[in-house]
């Protein structure tokens, strides 16, 4: 139940970005992302008991995933600051799990099964179907903001393996608030070029949008998310987030009035039954 509430949640901050998108570029969004992530990760590893200790051979580890969690923060922000957020939403978490898939297979020597195959296959036409690669040159790919959700899915993939590959040396809420505090030392020079403290001269309705992604899904959705790929494995925990695509789609047209294209609906349709089809038994 909580996993269904979380993607919720994901679902909702594609439109929460999009708002926020309007306020600040996304280097300084991502550094007060992650430092309000880290800060709501303390009361929590507190009140459940949890150390922050982990071995010291999940140093390297914990710095790759977070060199990767920022440039997916980027991707996220910069994509649906110029983008469709419902697009974005439905691209970047419907192709994850094929990519993710994809990556298990090439990185881990995982056994292909057939309907894997077919599963992976339709979900790479689904995504070229979602980014309408027959009418888009390069630089169109770039400013219609597709590409950036594309490059989010790989990213994404990478840190959810990295994710489960820690499992052994630390707890999930440990891994959270480390990477999230190590992606603050690694975003701050980028936000640095900016104001730093003009976050705090917005108005309500950036702070509402705002906190709801830090808070809401980067520290507490993303917190499940990642105990589910520990308990469950990657691939399993990445298929929950077949529920995101609809709900980021559904909320952007409630509070941003974006419009459901046929493309959106074919090619996402396609990428989530590539995901039924890879998950199942």
């Amino acid at each position: 139940m909580a996993m269904i509430f979380a993607m919720l949640i994901w679902g909702l901050s594609w439109s929460n970005a999009k708002i926020a998108g309007q306020y600040a570029d996304p280097q300084l969004l991502m550094f007060w992302r992650f430092t309000f992530a880290a800060m709501t990760m303390v009361p929590t590893m507190l009140f459940l008991g949890i150390k922050p200790t982990f071995k010291q051979k999940a140093i390297p580890l914990l710095l790759v995933a977070a060199i990767f969690m920022v440039l997916y923060n980027y991707m996220y922000f910069k994509g649906t600051q110029i983008g469709q957020a419902g697009l974005g939403g439905v691209i970047t978490t419907s192709l994850n799990p094929v990519i993710t898939t994809i990556l298990v297979v090439l990185l881990f020597k995982h056994t292909i099964r057939q309907k894997e195959i077919v599963g992976i296959l339709m979900g790479i036409f689904g995504g070229l179907i979602l980014i309408k690669i027959w009418s888009v040159d390069i630089y169109q790919l770039f400013n219609s903001g597709n590409i950036y959700f594309v490059f989010g899915a790989v990213l994404w993939a990478i840190v959810t393996l990295l994710t489960q590959k820690a499992k052994s040396d630390m707890n999930v809420v440990t891994f959270s608030f480390w990477m999230y505090t190590i992606s603050i030392v690694i975003a701050y020079p980028f936000a640095a070029e900016y104001s730093i403290l003009s976050v705090f001269s917005f108005d309500w309705i950036f702070w509402i949008n705002f906190l709801s992604l830090s808070i809401g899904s980067l520290a507490f959705a993303t917190s499940i998310y990642f105990l589910a790929a520990m308990e469950l494995g990657s691939q399993k925990a990445s298929s929950f987030t077949f529920m995101v695509p609809a709900a980021a789609m559904i909320f952007a047209m409630i509070i941003l009035g974006e419009k459901l294209e046929l493309t959106t609906l074919i090619g996402g349709g396609m990428a989530i039954s590539a995901v039924y089809l890879i998950n199942r038994k």
